[in-house]
Formats: structure tokens, C-alpha cells, sequence
């Protein structure tokens, strides 16, 4: 992780920080700032739903917003930076509410691309949009096509094809392993 900061020149904003992988990834990303001697702002956005989490980010050096990220007052008032990493989603009960399932892994993917369309962003993706296979067979690969199964992979499936459901406001993205990457338009 700290060979892939390093290069970054300007400030990194992870939206969904509070999740299981983001706090990690914005320790690692202040560390490796740190380590390069760069001035980089590290700013981790998140409901943080408990007060332990962000004070936790907060003592690594990570500046923290509490934000709701499908407010669009909240969205667009985080700050201006040129290099963002997704990871806001919804997995867990998806089936009593479908439609915050999908306002959270299909809308808000694409009015995060929308609001900063300058940025380069990395989209991270379950990997549950791969169909089922056997598993004596190794497992789906990235080469597989999407064909999620449930509501919440089938939402983040039509992100990462490109569903015409979303073309007029979410870019094609180009796969990154379990990752779309969008670079500035």
C-alpha cells in the first residue's frame, strides 16, 4: 500500500471510511504520506457510527468528517481533492430494504463521480457480483462476466457494466481487480 500513495502529489479523501477495510487503508495512506515527507491531507468520511472509530483515525493523523454521504448538502460540502477512494456500500440487510441497497452501491457511486468529475477515483466493489461457481473449479475470476444474485452485488454489478440504467450519469469504468478506477475527464 505505501508504494501506491507515494506517487499521489495532492490530498486523498476515502469516502466510506468506516467500514472494515477503511480505517486500515486511511492509516496506511497517512503513514505512507508521512514516510514520503509529503504534505498530504489524509481525510477519512464516514457516518462513523461510533465515536471509538473515528477517535481512533483521528490519533493516526487522519482528519475525519462525519458526513451522510447520500445528503447532497453533506456531498457537497467535502473538500475539493484530486484523488478519492470509494468504499461507501451496503452488503448486510439488504433484503428488508432494497432501496437503500440500491441507493447506496448504484446512485451514490454515480453522484460521487458526478460531484468531483475532476478527481481520479478509485470504486471499490464486492466481489459477490461474480456468479456462483463450483468451487472445485477455483473459484470466478475478473475475467468472469458480472452476474450478481442478490439485491446489493446487483446493484454494484450495474455500476461495473456500465448499466444504461446509469450511462447518462456514471462514466464506463475500467476494472482494477475488485476496483473500477475513473481518472479526470
Amino acid at each position: 500500500a505505501d508504494d501506491f500513495f507515494i506517487p499521489l502529489d495532492d490530498h486523498l479523501l476515502i469516502l466510506g471510511a468506516g467500514g472494515k477495510m477503511g480505517p486500515s487503508l486511511a492509516r496506511l495512506a497517512r503513514r505512507a504520506a508521512d514516510e514520503a515527507g509529503r504534505e498530504r491531507r489524509v481525510i477519512a468520511v464516514s457516518r462513523f457510527r461510533t465515536e471509538g472509530a473515528r477517535a481512533a483515525l483521528t490519533a493516526h493523523g487522519v482528519e475525519t468528517i462525519a458526513a451522510d454521504l447520500l445528503d447532497p448538502k453533506a456531498l457537497a460540502g467535502l473538500p475539493e481533492v484530486p484523488n478519492i477512494v470509494f468504499m461507501a456500500g451496503q452488503k448486510f440487510g439488504t433484503t428488508s430494504d432494497p432501496a437503500a441497497t440500491w441507493a447506496l452501491n448504484a446512485y451514490l457511486p454515480a453522484t460521487v463521480v458526478q460531484r468531483f468529475a475532476s478527481a481520479r477515483i478509485v470504486v471499490f466493489s464486492t466481489g459477490n457480483v461474480y456468479p456462483l461457481v463450483p468451487v472445485a473449479g477455483g473459484g470466478a475470476t475478473e475475467t468472469d462476466p458480472v452476474d450478481p444474485v442478490s439485491a446489493g452485488p446487483r446493484a454494484a454489478g450495474d455500476v461495473l457494466r456500465g448499466s444504461s440504467r446509469h450511462a447518462a450519469c456514471h462514466p464506463p469504468a475500467q476494472l482494477c481487480g475488485r476496483a473500477a478506477l475513473r481518472g479526470p475527464a
